[in-house]
C-alpha cells in the first residue's frame, strides 16, 4: 500500500517536472528550426502545438501522431515524437511516454536536438514515479553523452534531489559543486547554480568549512551583496550548532569566523557611503553575537557602533530591541528615550509596556505623547483606547472613542465602527449593532451586525441583512448565502437549511464557498449534490 501511495504521488508530479523543464529551454525547437520546415509543415505543426498550450493532452496528442504520420522525414519529426512523449506525462501514462516516445527519440533521431530532451526525460520519469535505480543510471548516461548540454545542469539537479531521498552526502556535494564551479551561468542556468551555491555554502558553514562556504557564494553575489548573503546562509548553522552541548564549541568558532570576516568587510573611508556600509556590517556582528548568545559581547558591540559612528535612532532601536529581547524593559525604556525624535521614542516606550502588559502605565504614556503632539492627538488616544481594548477595560476604550467621535470629526465613521467593535468585543451584540448600523461600510457592517443577531439569537433579523448583502454586494453573495444556510441550521431550521445550501452550490458552482456548502450536505445530512446543484447517481 505504502508503494502505491508512492507511486501515485510521484506521478502527480509529472506535471512539474514538464513546468520545470520548459523554464529551462529542454523541449524548446530553435528558430532556426523552424525556419527550415515547409509552411504545411509548420501549419500542421502549429495546430499540435495550440492544444498543448492549451493543455488539451488528448487532442495534442492526436495532432502531433497526424504530424508524424505525414511528414516522418521532416527535421521537426523528432520534436513532434518528444512533445508527444510529454503530453502522455501530462494524461500520467509515464510508461508510454518513456517505452514509445522519448526511447523513439533516442533511437531513431540520435544525432536529432530533441534525442538529448528525451534521454534526461527518460531519466526524470523514472525519478518522479519513484524508479529511483534506473533514474540514476540514466543520468549517468546524460552526464557521461552530453555533459556542456543544459540537460547535464538539469540532470545535477535532479540527482541532488535524489541523494536527498537516498541520504546520499557524496553525491550530493559532488553534485553541488559541479553546479556552483564549473556550469557556466547563463538565463537558463543561474538559479540552478545559484541554489546549488546557497545550498553548498549552508552545508559547508555547518561543518565549519567557512571559506569555502564564503567561495561558494562568492560565485553567486557581487563583492558589495557578498557579505550580508555571507551572514544570511551562516547564521542558521550557527543557531543551531549553539543550540546543541555537543556542537556548541563548534558553532562559536563559526561565529568567531563570521564576525571577523564582516569586520574585513567594512571599509576604512570616512565618506557617507562607506561609514553607512561599515555600520552595517557592525550591526550584523552585533547580530552574530546575539546568535552565539554572547549577551557581554553584544552591548561592547554597541557600544563600539556607538563610539565609532555616533548616537542615531536606528542604532538606539536597535540597541533597546536587544534589551527587550533579553527582558530588560527598563533599560531598553532608557534607550528610547534618548532617542532623537522624542515622539517615536515616547511611542516606543508605550509599546514596551504593552508588551509587558504594564497597560496602566502605557496608557499614561500615550496620555503625555496627545500632550505633547497636540497636531495627533487622535492618534495617540486611539492607541491608548486599543490599550485598555487589549487589557479589556472596553468601559474606558469606549469613553475615548466617544470623545474621538467629537473632537475628530474628519474620522467619525473610523470611530464608530471602533466603537461598535468595542460593544461586541465585550459581549454587548444589541448595543453593538446600533453603531454598526449607523456606519457606512456597507457591507462589512451588515455581517457584523447579523452576527451579532445570531449571537442573540434573533436568526430571522440575521436573515434579512444576509439577503440585502446577497443583493447589494454581489462579491459577498456567496458568502452570505452560505451564512444564511448556516444561520437556519442553527436555528433548528433543518429542510429550509438544506435548501439554501444546495443554492449555494445551484447558483455559485465555481466559488470556494459552493465547495464548502457540498461538503456540508454531505458529511452533515449525507447528501450528495454536484457543484451545479444537480443530485449525483
Amino acid at each position: 500500500m505504502m508503494t502505491r501511495c508512492l507511486l501515485t504521488t510521484c506521478i502527480c508530479l509529472l506535471s512539474v517536472t514538464v513546468a520545470s523543464a520548459q523554464q529551462y529551454g529542454l523541449e524548446d525547437m530553435s528558430l532556426e528550426r523552424w525556419a527550415k520546415l515547409r509552411e504545411v509543415e509548420r501549419h500542421q505543426l502549429q495546430i499540435a502545438e495550440k492544444y498543448y498550450r492549451e493543455k488539451k493532452w488528448a487532442v495534442a496528442i492526436s495532432e502531433y501522431d497526424k504530424y508524424l504520420s505525414l511528414y516522418e522525414r521532416s527535421d521537426a519529426a523528432s520534436y513532434s515524437m518528444l512533445k508527444w512523449s510529454l503530453a502522455h506525462i501530462q494524461l500520467r501514462k509515464a510508461n508510454t511516454a518513456i517505452r514509445d516516445g522519448f526511447q523513439s527519440v533516442v533511437d531513431y533521431w540520435p544525432d536529432s536536438p530533441d534525442a538529448v530532451a528525451a534521454a534526461y526525460f527518460i531519466a526524470r520519469t523514472y525519478k518522479d514515479i519513484g524508479q529511483l535505480k534506473k533514474a540514476k543510471s540514466e543520468y549517468r548516461k546524460v552526464l557521461a553523452k552530453h555533459p556542456k548540454h543544459l540537460a547535464a545542469v538539469r540532470t545535477m539537479a535532479d540527482l541532488i534531489d535524489v541523494s536527498n531521498v537516498e541520504k546520499d552526502e557524496k553525491t550530493r556535494v559532488e553534485m553541488w559543486k559541479r553546479l556552483t564551479f564549473d556550469v557556466p551561468r547563463t538565463k537558463q542556468t543561474r538559479t540552478l547554480c545559484a541554489r546549488a551555491a546557497q545550498q553548498l555554502s549552508a552545508f559547508q558553514f555547518e561543518a565549519g568549512a567557512f571559506d569555502e562556504a564564503v567561495t561558494a557564494l562568492a560565485t553567486t553575489y557581487n563583492e558589495v551583496d557578498l557579505p550580508e548573503q555571507v551572514f544570511a546562509y551562516a547564521r542558521a548553522p550557527i543557531g543551531r550548532l549553539i543550540a546543541s552541548s555537543e556542537t556548541e564549541t563548534k558553532g562559536r568558532r563559526l561565529a568567531d569566523a563570521l564576525i571577523a570576516y564582516l569586520k574585513s568587510a567594512a571599509p576604512d573611508g570616512t565618506e557617507e557611503e562607506a561609514q553607512t556600509r561599515a555600520k552595517q556590517m557592525w550591526y550584523l556582528i552585533a547580530e552574530t553575537e546575539m546568535l552565539a548568545r554572547r549577551q557581554a559581547r553584544v552591548a561592547e558591540v554597541f557600544q563600539q557602533i556607538i563610539k565609532q559612528f555616533g548616537v542615531d535612532d536606528v542604532t538606539l532601536g536597535r540597541l533597546a530591541a536587544w534589551q527587550k529581547s533579553q527582558t530588560e524593559f527598563e533599560q531598553a525604556r532608557a534607550t528610547y528615550r534618548k532617542f532623537k525624535d522624542q515622539l517615536e521614542g515616547l511611542n516606543q516606550v508605550a509599546n514596551s509596556y504593552r508588551q509587558e502588559k504594564n497597560y496602566a502605565a502605557a496608557v499614561r504614556t500615550y496620555g503625555q505623547l496627545a500632550g505633547q503632539d497636540a497636531e495627533n492627538a487622535a492618534r495617540w488616544q486611539a492607541e491608548a483606547a486599543m490599550t485598555h481594548r487589549e487589557a479589556k477595560a472596553y468601559p474606558q476604550a469606549i469613553a475615548i472613542y466617544e470623545g474621538l467621535m467629537k473632537t475628530d470629526v474628519e474620522n467619525a465613521d473610523r470611530w464608530l465602527w471602533e466603537l461598535a467593535t468595542c460593544y461586541r468585543d465585550s459581549g454587548k451584540d444589541k448595543e453593538a449593532v446600533a453603531y454598526y448600523r449607523q456606519s457606512n461600510n456597507f457591507p462589512e457592517n451588515y455581517k457584523q451586525m447579523a452576527a451579532c443577531h445570531r449571537r442573540l439569537k434573533q436568526y430571522n433579523e440575521a436573515i434579512v441583512l444576509y439577503n440585502q448583502i446577497v443583493g447589494g454586494h454581489a462579491a459577498s453573495a456567496p458568502w452570505a448565502t452560505l451564512q444564511i444556510a448556516y444561520t437556519r441550521e442553527q436555528a433548528g431550521q433543518k429542510e429550509p437549511a438544506i435548501k439554501s445550501f444546495q443554492e449555494v452550490c445551484r447558483k455559485y458552482p465555481k466559488d470556494s464557498h459552493a465547495s464548502a456548502a457540498h461538503a456540508h450536505l454531505q458529511t452533515k445530512y449525507k447528501i450528495s449534490v454536484t457543484l451545479g446543484g444537480v443530485k449525483d447517481e
